[in-house]
Parts: structure tokens; sequence; C-alpha cells
């Protein structure tokens, strides 16, 4: 049996902050989706797997992981499976310094989650084969004002010193990760990026992310209203920003379905092998754009 190994990672809209338990669709609990506990938490015990269920280890509530781990299972061959590892944590960025790579503490630690997870893997999953499939990541709200220093990365900030650095490092540092490794990124809630001023430079930067790196895609969040029928903002008005108070989190509901942009964006990625030729990305100092390969994947 082949499992095929999905790091998620960001801020908290990347480990499922939100409130609603009960109303959210729900996927069926299966052994072929696993989850991988890096760190006690949810009472489970370090470098254990369990299948995968709400909340999934490193998860808050309800993320965009499972939905995606259960279309990326439909599409496996048979005898395939799929282990999530999330090593997101909320309120996090760039401007911080806790993803900043090579250096940046929640770098260093995913690159070492991942690595617990390959080290135990022969022990948990006797004669199966190891295969890391792609990462998946949110971040962008704490680098686009949403701090308590006022900082707005422009777009080559975060496009070239941030994420692409980032694209790089993990792609180098993962077992199993190479130069082709899909990487998918995914927008903001609508409501927050269109009631915020200034965060145009990080929402280009992170829909842009396919002009800089091949194998790469985003998850469209445009698929969400900025306001529900009755007027009220369309997200989770209950899991408010930490530094602004403001509706920032996407809902269980909108989570469960945002995991089909994620996919969505994965089939993108893996038929990029040429970046998409921007003027914008191309003008950003230091940047170096990645060049055309073969085919996307291990």
């Amino acid at each position: 049996m082949t499992w095929h190994v999905v790091w998620v990672g960001g801020q908290s809209n990347a480990v499922g902050t939100n409130s609603d338990t009960t109303a959210h669709p729900v996927w069926p609990t299966t052994n072929s989706i696993q989850m991988f506990c890096w760190k006690a938490q949810h009472g489970c015990a370090t470098g254990s797997f369990a299948p995968a269920q709400v909340p999934v280890y490193g998860e808050s509530n309800v993320g965009f992981s499972q939905t995606y781990g259960n279309l990326l299972l439909q599409a496996l061959p048979p005898n395939s499976g799929v282990v999530l590892v999330n090593t997101g944590v909320g309120g996090t960025g760039f401007q911080d310094g806790q993803w900043v790579v090579p250096d940046g503490p929640l770098a260093v630690q995913s690159v070492a989650a991942v690595m617990a997870l390959h080290a135990a893997f022969p022990a948990a999953f006797p004669g199966s084969r190891y295969s890391f499939h792609s990462m998946l990541w949110h971040q962008g709200e704490e680098d686009a004002g949403d701090n308590r220093v006022g900082f707005q990365a422009p777009y080559c900030t975060y496009l070239v010193d941030d994420l692409s650095a980032l694209v790089d490092f993990m792609r180098a540092s993962f077992p199993g990760a190479s130069p082709t490794t899909p990487f998918i990124d995914g927008g903001l809630l609508p409501y927050w990026e269109d009631a915020v001023n200034g965060t145009e430079g990080v929402s280009a930067a992170i829909s842009a992310l396919n002009s800089s790196r091949v194998c790469t895609g985003t998850a469209n969040s445009r698929i969400f209203a900025d306001f529900l029928p009755d007027g009220t903002p369309n997200g989770d008005p209950k899991y408010r920003s930490g530094a602004s108070g403001d509706v920032i989190h996407f809902t269980a509901t909108q989570q469960f379905f945002f995991g089909f942009q994620f996919w969505e964006a994965y089939m993108r990625a893996v038929a990029l092998t040429r970046a998409v030729p921007n003027a914008q990305t191309s003008a950003c100092p230091g940047s170096v754009i990645q060049a055309p390969v073969a085919a996307c994947g291990s």
C-alpha cells in the first residue's frame, strides 16, 4: 500500500478556526485517511496516527484538509491512502518572523514534524510505501494588516521574499518532496479582504504564486460572497481576529467546501510546468522565476 502525505500550514484559517460543531457537512471517517500527531493535542500521543476526523490533529475545528484528503483518495489508485499533517498556528506570518525561512520557528518546526512522520511511518504501516504528495498553505491576513504594528506587505515582498522562498524551502526540506511537489495556497475570506484597506498586495501575491513557481495553484475563495442574504458578514462572527476583532475566519461549512477549491487548484498545479508570464512579478527586485519542468509531482 502507498500512503500519500499532505502537509498543511499557515495561520488560523489553515487550522479550522471556527465555531460550528453540529450543522456543517461531514466526511465519513475511514482508515484510508490518517492524521499524524506531531505533538500531543486533542488527547493524541506524539508520533501516533489515527483515522482523520474533525478536528484533524493540529486543527481547532473544521478545516479544508479533510475535504482535500477525501477528494485525493478518490483520485488515487486502489490500495492507496492519505496522511494529513497540519503544523499551522493562528496569528502568525512572515512579518513576525515565524514563517521566514530558513530559521523561522514555525518553518523549522514544520520540517521537524514531517521528518517525525517519516521516521514513525515504517512501524505504523509495515510493508507500505511513503510518498510525499502535496502542500496546502493558507496565510496572509497577518501580513496584510491584521497585526498590532500596522504592517501591510507589498506585492513583491510577500510573493518573492516570503512565499516563493517558503515554497523552495519546504520542497527542499520535507522528506520525499522535490522541486516539483505541488504547493497550493488559498485566497483570504472575501468579506475581510474587501472590508480592510491595504490588503491588495498580499492578496494579489497569493493569486500570482503561479507566476513565480511552477506546480502551484491558488484555491479560489471568491466562491463565497462578502455578505449573507440578511446583510451580515459571510464569515464566522464568533471567532474574530485576535488582533483587530474583525470577522476574518471562514465558517465550518465554508471550510468544508473550500477544500474543493484546494483540490481544483491542485489539478491546475500539476499541469503548470511553466510559470505564468506576469510583468509585475518579473519586475520585482530579486525575482527568480522557477524554470520550466517536464512534469509536476513525484
